[in-house]
């Protein structure tokens, strides 16, 4: 309604103007007046558009990579004649000992080429890099206990533990000779134990009969094997002696060549 009031004044003077012999400073009053009277824009401008930019949502399908932790690497460095098997370290009621120097001896790489055959022996010592190991056999002085009539034990260092356990699955007794049965390809015991058996029936019905359990430790591989009557002992007592030469091993400082 404003609107229209004010331009039906202003048609207003226009027409008394045309009409009438108004002065020249009249007509710029009421120009002024008219223009004063005019209302002032109150609208208020419309917001401009903003945009926010929105954090792109998680890969879901991704997965989470989750660290794993270093692998130990180190190794035993100290020499394997430490390790090998001591006539305190077996029960003192069996009296065992050994009955002379050839008994106990270092089993060097040279000796490995000549029992083994020089093919053999060579792709051997290339694929696990064994660097030296020692045996003694102790001979039971005491037939009150029931114990093997002979305990053996070769301990064998490697440069590495892939080494030593790749002497325990593909170079094992029970997979060089088939007169040896496994009787436990994954007994628990180091890195990784075997245990197997040789049995041969003697004339009177009864066998004799060795037990063996292989273990590789770290670089070192530990042999335990007991011999005798099979009514006169059984498996746990290679046993225990196995668990105590890798008690031993597991005591060692480790280091790096």
């Amino acid at each position: 309604m404003k609107k229209i009031s004010y331009s039906f004044a202003l048609i207003y003077l226009l027409l008394s103007i045309t009409s009438c012999t108004t002065s020249e400073s009249a007509i710029q009053t009421a120009m002024a007046n008219t223009q004063a009277a005019m209302p002032t824009s109150t609208d208020t401008p419309e917001p401009t558009a903003t945009f926010t930019l929105e954090p792109s949502p998680t890969n879901t399908n991704t997965p989470t990579v989750i660290p794993s932790p270093t692998p130990d690497l180190r190794v035993i460095i100290i020499d394997s004649k430490e390790f090998l098997l001591e006539k305190d370290d077996l029960p003192a009621n069996a009296k065992y000992y050994l009955p002379n120097a050839g008994w106990i001896s270092p089993h060097h790489n040279s000796e490995i080429i000549s029992g083994w055959g020089k093919e053999e022996g060579l792709e051997y010592l290339e694929r696990t890099g064994r660097i030296d190991g020692w045996f003694a056999y102790y001979k039971r002085g005491s037939s009150a206990v029931k114990a093997p009539e002979e305990i053996y034990h070769n301990i064998i260092q490697y440069k590495t533990g892939e080494g030593a356990f790749l002497t325990v699955t593909e170079f094992s007794t029970a997979a060089r000779n088939p007169d040896w049965a496994i009787l436990d390809d994954d007994f628990s015991l180091g890195d990784k134990s075997i245990i197997c058996i040789f049995k041969e029936m003697q004339p009177g019905g009864e066998y004799r009969v060795w037990y063996r359990i292989e273990t590789a430790y770290r670089n070192y591989v530990s042999i335990v094997a007991g011999y005798g009557w099979e009514k006169e002992f059984d498996l746990d007592y290679v046993t225990m002696v196995a668990e105590l030469m890798v008690d031993k091993l597991s005591e060692a400082p480790l280091g790096d060549w």
